[in-house]
């Protein structure tokens, strides 16, 4: 390495909640499925075309347990059995579902370019229930076609044939699109272990059910923003972390025979307690948002504005409780999840982020002989909004740094060998988002559900003679909803309603579990 070059940090985030069904045994959704073929798959191939670029993909562990099972198990899907039905043997909700759910994919990148898949949106859009038997059989194709990563068209005939086809999909092509889904997703796992035998990506994991840990920890760390209202009942539930962090690190092992030493938290959330259980854990480091590090330098002389105007301050890893912590540029990796996907020319967009990642290498080297800059973000739900699902602009990301003086890619490990982290004497409790956890508390309906986890909690608590193969399987379901993404959707728009409808199936669950009636209010 060029000592005057600058490190660069991508670290792609993959998580999913789990989806399976508790009582039916098949998933509702197909998500894992669909990201694992178009993303998880999609982004080590991109990354195995490079010789010098080094990055890190992390995993949640309910993902990886997901995507094995998948790939291992062949397990019911709810949209794959829909897709292979035969349209004549579909009956009336079965048709209602499919003309509902199978547009959901990107309107720009995937329907308006393709005749067909417009010319059936548009049937929907005009309120036509008349959807023909071969209108939902190229539906059924056309939905799952759009899902594929651009490399398996390009390596496939078969696969590039069917997506010119457009229309008159027949049973056949669509068992073969599923069974091609089947054969791409088996060899994920075997992927990433070859890349990290090449020592191109550092694997890490997050928290196994991907919750909001410091809030699972103590629901009173509200108090630290005082702009915020608490759920008005206390939760806490200090063993329900160690138990995400102990159980993603054994189901990284089980899956890629080594424990991983790092860990992006769920939404970047931190807090000094949490950093003290991923210490506990063995964990050697961890990120998370800009917005963090200014708050834990403001004193009573220097406020947060002084201090988030020296952003050289982020290029560096700093080091709390034993545990390193590297802090992600929120703007340049912002660019990459929001802005460069609505530029036209993706390798212009690549080169205007290389320009920027330069104009950096420039303003700190004279300031800092260690430095790194850390692009954090989510690896997978940005590309579907970009042309060709980002190829173009990884491709010419990756290549552009490898021919580049002034910039090096590197793994957080690596980095860490040669590097010191400089002390950090207090951490500020925060997430990526706005630095604190306004997306999973102190709403009214969020709120609501972290009382509803005290609950179940302190009857899960006070469940004596039951047997206790049913208490430790209450126990799962409880930490599975801590998972983040079931209080992210009551912010966020979720038009479709199946995550709160899941959500529900799963409390539904405990309480048949413990053997009592569910609260009125449980649907």
């Amino acid at each position: 390495m060029n000592k005057q070059q600058t490190n660069v940090i991508f670290l792609w985030h993959m998580h999913q909640p789990y989806y399976k069904h508790p009582e039916k045994k098949h998933y509702i959704l197909p998500w894992v499925r669909l990201h694992a073929v178009k993303d998880y798959y999609g982004m080590a191939r991109v990354i195995d075309k490079f010789n010098k670029t080094k990055v890190a993909v992390n995993f949640s562990g309910c993902l990886l347990e997901q995507i094995i099972d998948y790939a291992v198990n062949d397990p019911k899907d709810l949209y794959v059995s829909l897709t292979l039905k035969n349209p004549r043997y579909l009956n009336k909700e079965e048709k209602d579902f499919i003309v509902e759910r199978f547009f959901s994919v990107t309107f720009d990148r995937y329907i308006k370019i393709n005749k067909r898949y417009l010319q059936l949106y548009n049937k929907k859009s005009s309120g036509s229930k008349k959807f023909t038997i071969s209108d939902i059989s190229d539906l059924q194709a056309l939905f799952n076609l759009a899902w594929f990563h651009p490399y398996s068209f390009s390596e496939d005939k078969r696969l590039a044939e069917l997506r010119v086809k457009e229309k008159g999909y027949t049973e056949a092509d669509k068992k073969y699109i599923i069974d091609k889904q089947k054969r791409i997703i088996a060899e994920i796992i075997p992927l990433y272990k070859k890349l990290v035998k090449a020592k191109k990506i550092e694997l890490t994991v997050s928290p196994y059910h991907h919750p909001i840990l410091p809030l699972v920890y103590d629901t009173d760390i509200v108090r630290d923003f005082p702009y915020m209202k608490g759920p008005r009942g206390r939760f806490n539930a200090v063993s329900d972390c160690h138990w995400h962090l102990r159980e993603s690190k054994n189901i990284f092992k089980e899956t890629f025979g080594s424990l991983p030493i790092g860990s992006w938290p769920s939404e970047g959330s931190l807090s000094e307690s949490v950093v003290s259980l991923y210490e506990a854990e063995g964990f050697k480091w961890t990120a998370t948002d800009e917005a963090v590090l200014f708050k834990s330098l403001m004193s009573d002389y220097v406020t947060y504005e002084m201090i988030s105007n020296q952003r050289h301050l982020i290029y560096r890893p700093y080091k709390f409780k034993g545990l390193d912590i590297f802090f992600r540029d929120r703007v340049l990796s912002d660019r990459i999840g929001f802005i460069y996907q609505g530029w036209d020319d993706a390798v212009f967009a690549a080169n205007d982020l290389i320009d920027n990642l330069n104009k950096t290498h420039f303003a700190i080297k004279g300031l800092m002989k260690q430095r790194v800059i850390s692009i954090i973000m989510d690896g997978e739900n940005a590309w579907e909004y970009y042309f060709n699902n980002g190829v173009d602009f990884l491709e010419s990301l990756y290549s552009g740094i490898e021919k580049s003086d002034n910039l090096e890619t590197i793994t957080p490990k690596d980095f860490l060998k040669t590097h010191v982290s400089r002390p950090l004497e207090r951490l500020a409790s925060g997430s990526w988002i706005n630095g604190d956890f306004g997306v999973w508390v102190g709403s009214k309906k969020n709120n609501e559900y972290w009382q509803l986890l005290k609950k179940i909690k302190s009857a899960i608590d006070l469940s004596a003679g039951i047997d206790s193969k049913k208490i430790k399987e209450a126990k799962k379901y409880l930490r599975l909803i801590e998972g983040s993404d079931w209080f992210w959707w009551n912010t966020f728009e979720d038009s479709s309603g199946e995550f709160n409808r899941i959500f529900y199936l799963y409390i539904s669950k405990i309480y048949r579990l413990l053997g009592k009636k569910n609260p009125t209010h449980i649907r």
